[in-house]
């Protein structure tokens, strides 16, 4: 009960604190005013952004299809896996050398 008498007097005598609790309380005061409304969209809207997918979803593929079939693709892609295979044997080779000799 102590805590909150000091609250309170802390409350008078802090203008700061004071006017934190003040903003506070308008805050939730006009929050309380709120009412959770559904609105309802524009007709066709749902249409509308099932057309704009569908239109993106086709060029996207299409661009997927060009790319695939774009010769700079092949080698592009044949370069990366011939630098990640020559990484691999490097790494491979490496650590079979730094592999401590067991003898028998």
């Amino acid at each position: 009960m102590r805590e909150y008498e000091d609250l309170e007097v802390h409350l008078a005598t802090c203008p700061e604190c004071a006017a934190d609790l003040a903003r506070y309380r308008e805050l939730m005061s006009a929050m309380s005013s709120l009412r959770d409304e559904v609105q309802e969209p524009p007709v066709g809207f749902s249409d509308r952004v099932a057309l704009r997918l569908a239109r993106r979803d086709l060029r996207v593929r299409a661009g997927l299809r060009r790319m695939a079939h774009d010769r700079r693709t092949h080698v592009a892609a044949a370069s990366v896996g011939g630098a990640l295979l020559g990484a691999g044997a490097i790494g491979l080779l490496w650590w079979r050398a730094r592999r401590p000799v067991r003898v028998a």
